[in-house]
């Protein structure tokens, strides 16, 4: 007859763990809070990005907004030249960049609204006589944002309307 190998008793089995052990625990949550904390970095940057080029979009429609000005305004020979078109440098100062009105309509506002930095620029327009018809004119509008100073410039030519 053949041996026949004693059996262990069925309380002495060994079972498989049920659950996760503290080192995996800890593991997954360091990963966890690593990730979290590299999200909400990464969205407080692109928040920054975002509202530097907003200002920076702002900044160009106030140039563009003089440009116009100075393109739209009758200029005839035989007229005297408007005061926008005269030969000098007129400064505009504490010109508020970011002071978005549409942002306290009811329904548009939240707790959030208030928390913008006002930002004032300073635009400055030079036209330079190039000769009786001709003028140049070069519109700068520069501000500050988080320390670091910003200038949009655009420069255009302009004649008389019947030259």
């Amino acid at each position: 007859m053949g041996f026949i190998a004693p059996t262990r008793p069925t309380f002495f089995r060994q079972r498989k763990p049920l659950g996760f052990t503290m080192t995996e625990v800890v593991i997954a949550a360091s990963i966890l809070a690593l990730f979290i904390v590299g999200s909400l970095s990464a969205m407080t940057q692109i928040n920054r990005w975002a509202n530097s080029a907003r200002l920076r979009t702002l900044a160009t429609a106030m140039v563009q907004q003089k440009i116009d000005q100075i393109l739209t305004t009758p200029w005839s020979v035989l007229s005297t030249t408007p005061t926008v078109l005269q030969a000098g440098t007129t400064t505009e100062t504490k010109l508020p960049l970011n002071n978005d009105s549409f942002n306290n309509e009811s329904g548009l506002s939240s707790a959030f609204t208030n928390l913008d930095v006002q930002v004032i620029d300073t635009r400055t327009t030079t036209v330079t006589s190039l000769s009786a018809h001709l003028i140049r004119a070069v519109v700068t509008v520069s501000y500050t944002y988080r320390n670091r100073p910003n200038t949009i410039s655009m420069t255009t030519l302009r004649t008389t309307d019947d030259f």
